[in-house]
């Protein structure tokens, strides 16, 4: 990997540089390095210090895959329809429940499959992204033209979206709080903004500690709560805030793989960062497969629990201009 350059940022909810760190030894299993979180003295944001440039943070994005589904490959393997309902059926279901049609963007939108199902239903479709192969795949598969880059080097005009999406993007970028200002300009008078982004006051975190899968630095570089996150957009202007922690799918997930990444020994961590063991080769063991079992019946438990407690893993956030 060359040589990256970092910073150290300000909080980005209130400006202040007062601030703890909850965890100065954070590794990721996909890659070396020792990171840091912190935490906001003033307004309690969490988030990542420091951390890569923007111009340097592509280098921990890899361009041929994109959330397992290989972007370089154009067979038709995937059933599209059935696997859009399957990651982002509670995402439609509230959007649906409040605009019929209308325009739509959507940042990150990686492949487009998300965007399939509007222009599936005739809505105008736009969306913006920064890897380059997801832009292709999507024009290719979709016949979806999003926008290469970032977002705001994308030019849209002022009050001209229904609704404004971010599927897991928020956490990513550099300035969300300047982003959910540029958003609240793009809507249209009572339009809908809505993002998931992960809980740092989930149950998983509270379980796992340093081994909650969501850290996963330096590629997410804000961790919000459900204050946090109303609390930026009470900033950007936004009004009617619902905030949800009923996306099972997500909680799910999480926690499954956090058990994982804390008890596999698929999974254990080099002292540096990345696996310990590389290109470890998947044995057959009744243990293995008794963890499986155990892992998923645990994460089903506290995923249906967490809904009731308000603590899920993943929130869906949802407000009008």
């Amino acid at each position: 990997m060359k040589k990256i350059n970092w910073e150290i940022p300000i909080c980005n909810l209130c400006h202040s540089n007062k601030q703890k760190i909850l965890w100065k030894d954070i590794t990721y299993w996909e890659y070396k390095g020792i990171f840091s979180i912190v935490k906001c003295l003033d307004c309690d944001l969490v988030f990542l210090s420091p951390r890569p440039k923007i111009t340097e943070i592509s280098t921990y994005y890899e361009q041929e895959n994109y959330f397992g589904r290989n972007i370089c490959d154009d067979d038709i393997k995937y059933d599209d329809k059935k696997e859009r309902e399957f990651a982002y059926g509670r995402i439609y279901k509230i959007i649906f429940s409040i605009k019929n049609s209308g325009s739509i963007l959507d940042i990150g939108a990686g492949t487009g499959l998300f965007l399939s199902k509007f222009k599936d239903e005739k809505w105008d479709v736009k969306g913006v992204e920064l890897m380059r192969d997801a832009v292709r795949y999507s024009k290719d598969r979709y016949a979806i033209k999003l926008s290469f880059g970032d977002f705001f080097s994308a030019k849209f005009r002022e009050n001209s979206f229904d609704v404004i999406t971010l599927n897991g993007a928020l956490e990513h970028l550099h300035r969300p709080q300047e982003a959910l200002q540029k958003i609240y300009s793009l809507l249209k008078k009572d339009g809908l903004i809505i993002f998931s982004v992960p809980n740092v006051t989930s149950l998983g975190n509270f379980i796992f500690g340093k081994n909650w899968f969501p850290w996963q630095p330096p590629r997410h570089l804000y961790h919000f709560s459900p204050i946090t996150a109303a609390k930026m957009l009470v900033n950007a202007k936004f009004n009617e805030i619902h905030i949800k922690h009923d996306y099972w799918l997500q909680n799910q997930y999480i926690l499954f793989q956090s058990l994982r990444y804390s008890r596999s020994p698929k999974f254990q961590k080099n002292k540096l960062g990345g696996l310990l063991h590389k290109d470890q080769k998947s044995k057959f063991s009744i243990r293995k497969e008794l963890g499986k079992i155990t892992g998923t019946f645990f994460s089903l438990a506290i995923a249906y629990i967490e809904p009731f407690v308000k603590k899920g893993e993943v929130i869906i956030v949802y407000a009008k201009k």
